[in-house]
């Protein structure tokens, strides 16, 4: 629900320049240090003034968006009550706990449900009939403890049914990793790989099952 909260601060960061004069804006913008870098592609030269905010983990890229984030805050403060009210108006009309149809494969049924309060879902399958005991795969709510984002990619289970193999994103730029689950233990193995959101089928080396 955090994601619908930043969508809306953007929405009102940009309806708010449209609708205010320039004299209102006593806080000064914050503005990026220029610093050209080049790069030819194809006997093409382009030059990116602001290629160095890729750095992440630089502490000038980290101050300068904390200066942004602290810009967008005073601007939009006016707007905070608005913003409250239609956050709480946009989850009123979404069912917190809901259920996904359920796929029977096997002998399975899965789906995914969600719960009021935890923003991510939780995959679940169970044997049989769905009167059966519920089997938690994945909680990405677990995954994400400590994490500011987590966002499943892939999420297959193995022929056999005993193996789960899923990509994972803790970052938000799609830099997924891989990582496989016995189900039968419920123990996720050490290893890891870098991964796109797909998995390599049976036909690539290595294949995935």
């Amino acid at each position: 629900m955090s994601q619908i909260r930043r969508y809306l601060s953007s929405l009102m960061l940009m309806g708010l320049f449209s609708a205010i004069s320039l004299p209102a804006q006593t806080t000064p913008p914050p503005v990026a240090r220029v610093i050209a870098h080049r790069e030819t592609r194809y006997g093409t030269t382009m030059v990116d003034n602001y290629f160095w905010l890729r750095e992440k983990s630089n502490p000038e890229v980290i101050q300068y968006l904390e200066k942004e984030n602290a810009y967008t805050d005073a601007m939009t403060k006016r707007q905070k009550p608005f913003e409250d009210a239609l956050y709480n108006e946009i989850l009123s009309h979404i069912k917190q706990t809901d259920l996904s149809v359920p796929v029977r494969r096997g002998d399975y049924f899965y789906y995914s449900r969600t719960e009021e309060g935890k923003q991510y879902p939780i995959q679940c399958r169970k044997k049989g009939s769905l009167d059966a005991k519920e089997e938690v795969l994945l909680d990405l709510n677990e995954l994400g403890q400590g994490k500011k984002f987590v966002g499943l990619g892939a999420f297959v289970v193995s022929d056999d049914q005993n193996l789960l193999a899923y990509t994972i994103d803790y970052v938000g730029y799609r830099q997924f990793g891989l990582h496989v689950k016995d189900l039968r233990t419920g123990t996720t193995l050490p290893d890891t790989w870098n991964a796109s959101t797909t998995l390599p089928g049976p036909q690539t080396t290595p294949p995935c099952f």
